[in-house]
């Protein structure tokens, strides 16, 4: 379920719809045509992600630029890695899945996002639940 990727919003939003202020951007060269950028440390954590047919899965970014995904109960369903390209949440699953890069809005007020495909259209609604 490659969709699932959240941190599309983390990249263009430091807070990454956490509630801790003390969470900072670090500046990246905007000339490039980049905005503020999470830190892979300001990313990393669990996120609740609920799909456009409702059901819902957790993911894990971990600072080495890994992630799991997850069923409810704990069940493995993907892994593989992530980076940053420009405001976007990019997630190359192990196997023979193909890259997908995601783009995310801006947090609400209980701190969850919506995540956009490379058409734009909404892919899912994204939590963070554990840093």
């Amino acid at each position: 379920m490659k969709k699932l990727l959240i941190i599309a919003a983390c990249a263009s939003l430091a807070a990454c719809g956490s509630n801790e202020a003390e969470q900072t951007a670090e500046p990246v060269d905007t000339t490039a045509g980049q905005t503020d950028t999470a830190t892979a440390d300001q990313m990393a954590g669990t996120y609740e992600i609920t799909l456009e047919d409702g059901t819902v899965v957790r993911q894990t970014i971990n600072t080495d630029g890994t992630y799991v995904d997850t069923t409810l109960d704990g069940t493995e369903t993907e892994r593989g890695t992530w980076r940053q390209q420009g405001e976007q949440m990019c997630f190359d699953p192990e196997g023979d899945g193909a890259e997908a890069c995601y783009t995310g809005g801006a947090p609400g007020a209980d701190g969850s996002f919506e995540v956009r495909d490379a058409s734009g259209n909404v892919s899912s609604s994204v939590r963070r639940i554990e840093d």
